[in-house]
């Protein structure tokens, strides 16, 4: 029992420690998972944490470049500010020098205005003076006396400005206080009424009519009360307003209804159209407008959009054809759907809340079948819980009928569902395909449908494979392996899918050298599912150098449908073999070039790459004192380390000389080139290793042509040119600065045209012209350049000049090195200032002018003769205005230069055309005959020079001249510039029997700018010669602008002309374009003289000058007749103004030029306020040819009887010296005949015209004295008159009247009428008798004849023939004191005028008495 027992506990004991093996294997195990999840946890947020480091910082990276852009543009914006700031503030400071100097030459303008001014006044003081004194006053109280009056006349005018200013202001103050009085009141005014409208709206009756008002806006018939009379028994509200019913849409609403509608729908339109923006349209393309429709397609289409369009594709799975709905169909089953939707679903609410949201939970949330093999079962267990706020229920729906087939689900509805209950579906899967499957597990809540995600996916080979390269491609690299040595690397695929996938590595080149050198294990295995493979190369190089070579991975795992995986990728190899541990960076190592002097340092690396320390050694080069040190020579290198030898290096310049074994024999094109090796041995190793120091010596010097700078005797103000070549000896570009450079000095380049026109033609020195070469005193000089540069001497005083200008230069970046030049000139007092030593002309395109002047001042003690020596006019189109000229001690000269460009100027350069060879004609002509005693053949013709030589000539001949040209950057412009030289000889005067000194000349030279613009815009004609104008006379001729094509346009400014000119631009300016511009201008001369001046005309790119001349005259006017008398005879009147006289006016021009004139009255005929004048004058204005003449017609056609009408007309021609008249008259009758007193037709002034009342011709009013009293018809006053009374004054004894016959249509057809006077018989009838000698009536008692219609009238005298035997003596006795006495006598004469027109309605004849009144001497 006891061994039993024993045995019992045994066994008790070992399954206890079996399990307790067990649970600690199980432990174990769990925690080796547990480290391995951990691991990879780590890892993975290793990887997680470096990719997203890598993230952070590519995107702080691009931050910062956005950062930093913003931060240069913000700079770049600051010093953009800051240099317009700058540039504003010196454009300031350089207009405040503007203005002060022109504020000063002001004042001094003003004071020498103010100088010149008393002088004038103290210079006739002075002529005053004598004369006041000889005349016994005092002239100092004359004068204070006359500044009085002028003070007090200056006082008075003030006062007076003063007081006008304050009425202005005072007129100015009341109309601002009336303009705001009114704006007071109308605002007054506006609140009243305002106040009255609220008043008038906050009682009942405003209300009231709101209501009434809308109350007939919505019922019918518009009525706000209702007919109590009326027989309805019941009203209806909707009966008697406008409402919108029912019927409405359906073709049964009444009028009223529709009315209502359409008004609230073009409401709501305009509502719209307010808040709407307006739509833009840029183009006609934007209306997207379609092709026109024809009426068949349009059914076509109608009937396609009623049973569908046809498409196949687009019908739902299983129909053939599915009609189109129309929109309210479209609408029904939308409504019913909703209905539908509402009758299945509804919506939860509890306590007040409503639930939304998915109502059952599903765990797992997505359904997945991983990894599943076609042919097996697969079973889910789906937990769905109620989430909602109370009881739920659902359904399952179907699945896809795709995948329905695949599944097998096991449920039993359970009904209604409290919150929180949960129910189990079983969902079984078979796999009949190796197809992935991502659809939904639906199910049917009364809250709503609810999907579950459900996926479905096969076994799958996922790889990744490390290292790879930026293009995810696998890369080995071995790195540097010793020679003997052998290197790993290995590979390592990691596949995280559940399908294990077979690999195979193979060469691609099959002769690459490193294929032989390596292996790899396994060769071809596979990738295990969830697990990492490695792939070991090893790498064992058989020669040194670098290999690569590509492998080829093929992987695939069999797997059919979307398990199928099959890859191909490329394997780079790469490794490399070394044979030494010691070695260098660099074979050799550039010292570039090296200046005598100056100490080079130079660091040589030595790397060991082993893995334990080294000993070297630098054998060569030795080192040299004091120009070659190696330091250290001796080291100790730790293993895969690297040691640094610094090398010093300060050559002489005997170092090649000294040590001929450094120099570089193999550069034969340096001969200053060194080569010095190094070498360096190491312990234990047998090859050493060799490098070398290479370079080119050079020295730092600068070499001087001359060696000083002597200008010589110099002008004050004058400047004088030398140059001065700086030669670089050194290898290196040399940064130069002139220092210490006083302010009489200047330095500048030889410009680069004349440096290059000067080294083609192989000459030096002869440019005169050296400006533009830009600044001087800095620059580079490149290695072994030559480079000329401009001294400029301008003393300032008449003193030597004798400096050192320090020449600095940095060689390189290394050193600084310092030379000096000498610089001499002797500055010496000037015999002639100028006032401008450079003159800067104004650029002008081909054909215009350009003029500035410069004042020479002789400033010596004797005359001086001056002469301008121009170059020729074909090579500079410069004059110069005197040419030659003497000037007097203390005497100014203005010298005017004028440029004038011209088309051969800008060819000038142009290679002129080689000339045609002449076509030969016939034979050959024989060659002349040789001269006697000429020795072998005749010499040959020189051939003409080629088109370069010509133009190298004409350069050669500019700067010969003193002058430069060149061209700009577009070819079109060319600049000139020229030294003038000015030549000085002194005028000394000759007497005596001293000899004549030697005539000494001297210079002075002047410097001239010239530019020639291209033509931009062209103006026709070039020139407005308006010829000859007569004095105070206009004319106005076109000019047309027009610019040329390709160029922007031009805004045109005008300058002003010369007011004494007379030429006047009336067109304003304007923008020119291609498209041409006519300029108008007005020639207007005052005076009979030559005009002439130029048309300043000018854009932003170009200037034009338009020469504009004309001439003033005085032409000679004529006129006949003579007199300017004419009589246009008598008219008949009538109503209609039907009859009218004609007479000519000849106006003649007896000068050599035109002759504008113009007829204008002076004193006018009586107006005619409802038709045209009586006289009418064509043509009124003109122009008489040179020596010609023009016929003036004068019609006159009276508007109403009168018995004399005249007018004085004014022929009008500017600048005449007598004014020239016409003066014209004419008479109007009802009769044909008629009888007016005598008078003689001529001349008149305007006070001769007799104004008639203001009512005397009121015909335009309509009323008058003499209208009819049952027609209304105004009758003018009679104009013949029936009585005329002669006076005979003291020895006066003949008057007469005129009668005569007037022309008409009607007067046309007869004979002109008759006249009969007849002296009534009485006590004196006998001394009076009348006669009419014009047609032969001789003197008697009465007088009658015949009158000719259209004649002038005929003159009937009226004779007074008193006794002549009435003697005063009475015996012997004279009474000569009753002499004088007697009376006064008459004698009626009665007149008949018959014959003729006669008005409808009067007497066929006319009666007129005439009353001869005469003083009779009797006693």
């Amino acid at each position: 029992q006891e061994a039993d027992h024993n045995a019992m506990v045994a066994k008790e004991r070992r399954d206890m420690e079996v399990k307790r093996a067990k649970r600690a294997i199980s432990q174990d195990a769990a925690r080796r998972a547990a480290e391995r999840d951990q691991k990879k946890a780590r890892e993975e947020e290793t990887a997680r944490k470096a990719a997203e480091a890598r993230k952070h910082q590519a995107m702080g990276v691009r931050r910062l470049k956005e950062t930093l852009g913003k931060h240069e543009e913000a700079m770049a914006g600051l010093n953009e500010v800051r240099e317009n700031r700058f540039q504003h503030d010196a454009a300031r400071i350089m207009q405040l020098k503007s203005s002060v100097d022109d504020v000063s030459r002001k004042i001094q303008s003003s004071n020498e205005v103010r100088r010149k001014r008393q002088q004038k006044l103290k210079a006739e003081r002075e002529a005053r003076k004598q004369q006041l004194l000889n005349d016994g006053q005092n002239p100092y109280e004359v004068w204070r006396r006359e500044e009085i009056e002028a003070d007090k006349e200056r006082q008075k005018a003030k006062v007076k400005a003063l007081n006008e200013l304050r009425s202005e202001k005072l007129l100015e103050q009341l109309m601002t206080e009336d303009t705001a009085y009114k704006k007071k009141q109308s605002a007054e005014k506006q609140r009243r009424a305002e106040a009255d409208r609220f008043q008038k709206e906050m009682g009942n009756h405003a209300k009231q009519k709101k209501v009434a008002a809308y109350i007939r806006k919505m019922t019918i018939g518009n009525v706000d009360v209702l007919d109590p009379t009326g027989t309805a028994l019941r009203i209806d509200p909707s009966k008697v307003s406008v409402q919108k019913t029912h019927a409405f849409g359906l073709g049964r609403a009444p009028a009223h209804e529709i009315e209502k509608v359409e008004r609230d729908l073009s409401r709501s339109k305009r509502m719209l159209e307010t808040r709407r923006p307006p739509r833009r349209v840029d183009s006609l393309d934007s209306l997207e407008l379609g092709p026109a429709v024809s009426p068949g397609q349009a059914v076509a289409d109608e009937e396609d959009s009623m049973f569908g369009d046809g498409d196949e594709n687009e019908l739902p799975e299983g129909k053939l054809w599915v009609p189109k709905l129309s929109k309210l169909e479209q609408q029904y089953l939308e409504a019913a759907k909703e209905r539908q939707k509402a009758n299945i679903t509804s919506v939860q609410r509890c306590w007040g809340k409503e639930f939304t949201g998915d109502a059952f939970l599903a765990k797992p949330s997505v359904i997945a079948f991983d990894d599943f093999e076609v042919g097996k079962k697969y079973r889910q267990v789906i937990e769905v819980t109620n989430v909602s706020l109370t009881f739920n229920q659902f359904k399952l729906l179907p699945l896809d009928d795709r995948i329905k087939d695949f599944f097998e689900v096991q449920f039993q509805p359970p009904g209604r569902m409290s919150a929180g209950v949960t129910r189990y579906i079983t969902l079984w899967f078979c796999p009949k395909v190796s197809q992935d499957i991502v659809t939904t597990f639906p199910i049917l809540a009364k809250t709503g449908r609810i999907d579950f995600p459900l996926k479905c996916t096969t076994k799958k080979t996922i790889l990744t494979v490390t290292p790879q390269d930026a293009e995810a491609n696998p890369v080995v690299d071995f790195g540097q392996i010793l020679s003997g040595e052998s290197g790993t690397c290995t590979l390592s695929v990691r596949n995280t899918g559940a399908l294990a996938a077979g690999f195979e590595i193979v060469p691609e080149e099959e002769l690459n050298d490193l294929l032989s050198m390596i292996d790899w294990k396994p060769s071809t295995p596979e990738f295990k599912e969830h697990a990492t493979t490695k792939v070991k190369f090893k790498f064992t190089p058989t020669a040194v150098g670098n290999f690569s070579t590509t492998l080829r991975l093929t992987i695939f795992n069999g797997a059919a449908g979307d398990a199928l995986f099959t890859e191909e990728k490329r394997i780079l190899v790469r490794g490399s073999c070394i044979d030494v541990p010691i070695f260098v960076e660099k074979d050799s190592y550039d010292l570039k070039t090296c200046i005598y002097g100056h100490i080079f340092r130079e660091t040589v690396v030595v790397h060991n790459r082993r893995s334990v320390p080294m000993k070297i050694e630098v054998e060569q080069p030795k080192q040299i004192e004091n120009e070659l040190q190696i330091n250290p020579t001796l080291a100790y290198i730790q293993g895969g380390k690297e040691q640094v030898i610094q090398i010093k290096f300060s050559p002489s310049t005997a170092f090649l000389d000294k040590h001929p074994e450094h120099r570089d024999v193999s550069r034969t094109d340096c001969p200053t080139a060194f080569r010095i090796p190094v070498k360096i041995v190491g312990a234990e190793q047998v090859l050493p290793v060799f490098t070398e120091l290479v370079g080119a010596l050079t020295t730092d010097t600068v070499r001087f042509e001359p060696n000083e700078v002597d200008f010589g005797r110099c002008f004050v103000g004058s400047s004088v040119l030398s140059r001065l070549t700086v030669i670089n000896e050194s290898l290196l570009p040399q940064r130069y600065a002139f220092t210490r450079l006083p302010g009489v000095l200047a330095v500048s380049e030889v410009p680069e045209d004349v440096a290059k026109e000067e080294e083609a033609h192989g000459v030096s020195g002869e440019a005169a012209v050296l400006e533009g070469g830009g600044d001087g005193a800095f620059g580079v000089l490149l290695p072994k350049e030559r480079r000329q540069l401009c001294f400029t001497y301008t003393p300032e005083t008449a003193t030597e000049t004798d400096v050192k200008v320090m020449f600095k230069v940095i060689t390189g970046h290394l050193c600084v090195h310092e030379f000096g030049i000498r610089c001499r000139g002797q500055g010496v007092s000037p015999l002639l200032v100028l006032s401008h030593s450079r003159l800067e002309m104004a650029s002008v395109p081909c054909d215009s002018v350009s003029k500035e002047s410069v004042v020479i001042t002789n400033s010596a003690k004797v005359p001086y003769l001056l002469n301008v020596l121009l170059p020729p006019s074909e090579l500079c189109c410069l004059k110069a205005s005197p040419i030659c000229c003497k000037v007097e001690p203390g005497q100014s000269q203005r010298l005017q230069l004028e440029f004038r460009p011209v088309q051969d100027y800008l060819r000038l350069l142009d290679a002129p055309e080689a000339p045609a060879p002449a076509e030969e004609e016939g034979e050959a002509a024989a060659p002349p005959p040789a001269v006697d005693g000429a020795e072998g053949a005749p010499e040959s013709e020189t051939p003409p020079p080629s088109p370069e030589e010509v133009v190298a000539e004409r350069l050669r001949s500019i700067r010969q001249h003193g002058g430069r040209r060149w061209h700009g950057a577009d070819g079109r412009t060319v600049h000139a510039s020229w030294r003038l030289p000015i030549c000085m000889k002194a005028q000394m005067a000759s007497g005596g029997d001293k000899p004549a000194k030697k005539e000494v000349q001297h210079f002075a030279y002047l410097g001239v700018s010239t530019c020639m613009l291209p033509t931009i815009v062209t103006a026709t004609p070039a020139a407005l010669d308006f010829g000859e104008v007569t004095a105070q006379q206009r004319q106005i001729l076109p000019l047309t602008l027009q610019a040329e094509a390709g160029v922007e346009p031009q805004n045109l400014v005008i300058e002003a002309l010369p007011e004494n000119q007379c030429f006047t631009v009336l067109s304003a300016p304007r923008t020119i374009s291609t498209k041409p511009f006519q300029l108008m201008v007005e020639f207007h001369p005052q005076l009979v003289q030559i005009y002439q001046t130029q048309l300043q005309l000018r854009t932003q790119s170009t200037r034009i000058q338009v020469p504009l001349r004309g001439r003033g005259v005085r032409p000679v006017l004529k006129i006949e007749p003579a007199d300017g008398v004419l009589r246009l005879g008598s008219v008949v009147y009538t109503r209609e103004c039907k009859e009218f006289t004609k007479k000519d006016l000849v106006i003649k021009n007896d000068s050599p030029f035109g002759l504008r004139f113009s007829l204008e009255s002076v004193a006018p005929a009586n107006p005619n306020h409802a038709g045209p004048p009586p006289f009418t004058l064509s043509p009124s204005t003109g122009i008489v040819e040179a020596n010609g003449s023009m016929t003036v017609t004068i019609t006159f056609r009276p508007h109403r009887p009168m018995a004399l009408c005249r007018e004085k007309i004014l022929v009008n021609v500017p600048n005449q010296k007598e004014p020239t008249y016409v003066y014209l008259y004419g008479h109007c009758f009802r009769y044909q005949t008629y009888a007016i007193a005598g008078m003689e037709f001529g001349p008149f002034s305007r006070a001769d015209t007799q104004d008639r009342g203001a009512f005397v011709d009121n015909l335009a009013v309509g009323v008058g004295s003499g209208a009819d009293p049952e027609t209304g018809v105004f009758n003018y006053p009679k104009a013949q008159e029936t009585s005329f009374s002669l006076t005979f004054e003291e020895g006066e004894r003949s008057k007469f009247l005129l009668v005569g016959s007037s022309v008409g249509q009607e007067a046309a057809k007869g004979a002109g009428g008759n006249f009969e006077f007849q002296i009534q018989l009485s006590e004196f009838s006998k001394y009076f008798v009348v006669e009419a000698p014009d047609i032969g009536v001789k003197p008697d008692k009465i007088a009658k004849g015949a009158l000719k219609p259209g004649e002038l009238p005929t003159k009937v005298y009226f004779k007074y023939n008193p006794a002549e035997s009435a003697s005063l003596k009475y015996g012997d006795v004279t009474l000569d004191l009753l002499d004088g006495i007697g009376q006064w006598i008459t004698c009626k004469v009665k007149g008949v005028l018959s014959g003729g027109v006669v008005p409808q309605g009067e007497a066929p004849t006319q009666e007129i008495w005439v009353e001869l009144r005469a003083y009779l001497k009797q006693i």
